[in-house]
């Protein structure tokens, strides 16, 4: 149970399309709480959505609660990084939790926090989309990719999934079903047909998390060596390799990057490989790193920064 009288919390928020992750901590960087909430993005949504505000304040409720902390705690400072978010274009979240300050920013920005802690490097997130975000060692900041699913998030899980279906759906127009991934996707969604899922995600019945949850299906037909799977694995590895190497380039740094692979999409580990491997391809001494600390604890970094416990900040992984 946290308790402690004039003790500061804060709470820092990944806000992404398939979940939300709160991770709510102390003055001193001891972590209370960790909590998964529904998504907080507003892709897709009308700008007056509650969507978001709903599911920023659940997870926080959420994890007061999990610490045993009173629902009415003002919370030092808040940060949330949010999928898609960009500040004067998208809407401003509006917190009904209590709280001192709060500053939402694009996710890009706190997976990078907890990949490098701070310091100079490139992170390259590939979840239900995919961008690249990096900061060079004179602070200049470069974000790529991370158009949305209409207009690129290219080597992303639901790129994956939608070049899939759409390849299946190219060879039910051919009679073509040697090789096809038709059967795998017809067995994931449940469906007698590919026409029955058209309708179905036409009409939002089947949501976008759901259709880039296929990509994990595509994945294990790679490792199978499906030829169709695993074409696409490697262009998505290439896709995702050359948003990394965008970012390096237009940094111009004077000294070589490390680089960081986050998101759900590497939570495969085939993909991961891949990608390392389409990353040395483009560049055979690029310095690829693992992530210090995942996107939810780089929010909470960036809070305990923004409320002056920068002591708290400096003791998180």
């Amino acid at each position: 149970m946290a308790s402690g009288a004039g003790v500061k919390f804060c709470a820092g928020i990944d806000g992404g399309q398939s979940s939300t992750v709160c991770v709510l901590g102390d003055e001193n960087g001891t972590v209370l709480a960790r909590v998964v909430g529904p998504p907080a993005d507003l892709v897709g949504e009308a700008r007056a959505s509650s969507r978001q505000n709903e599911a920023l304040d659940g997870v926080l409720s959420a994890a007061l609660a999990s610490a045993e902390l009173p629902p009415t705690t003002a919370l030092a400072a808040v940060v949330a990084g949010i999928s898609g978010y960009d500040e004067g274009v998208a809407p401003e979240p509006a917190l009904r939790s209590a709280h001192d300050r709060f500053r939402a920013v694009h996710d890009a920005e706190i997976a990078h926090a907890g990949a490098f802690a701070g310091g100079p490097g490139i992170v390259l997130i590939a979840g239900t989309g995919s961008v690249a975000f990096g900061v060079n060692e004179e602070g200049t900041r470069i974000r790529a990719g991370g158009w949305g699913y209409l207009f690129g998030d290219e080597g992303s899980a639901f790129w994956i999934a939608r070049e899939a279906i759409a390849l299946a759906m190219r060879d039910h127009d051919m009679n073509n079903w040697q090789g096809s991934l038709s059967p795998r996707v017809l067995a994931f969604f449940g469906v007698g047909s590919l026409r029955v899922l058209q309708h179905a995600a036409a009409f939002g019945e089947i949501d976008r998390a759901r259709l880039a949850s296929f990509s994990t299906i595509v994945l294990a037909a790679a490792r199978e060596n499906e030829p169709v799977a695993v074409d696409l694995r490697r262009r998505a590895a290439d896709a995702l390799a050359s948003l990394a190497h965008l970012v390096h380039r237009r940094l111009g740094s004077s000294r070589r990057l490390a680089i960081a692979a986050a998101g759900g999409l590497f939570d495969d580990g085939d993909m991961l490989e891949h990608w390392k491997w389409a990353v040395r391809a483009i560049d055979r001494s690029a310095a690829l790193v693992k992530p210090r600390a995942e996107p939810a604890m780089g929010a909470l970094r960036l809070a305990l920064d923004d409320a002056g416990l920068q002591a708290g900040a400096r003791a998180l992984p």
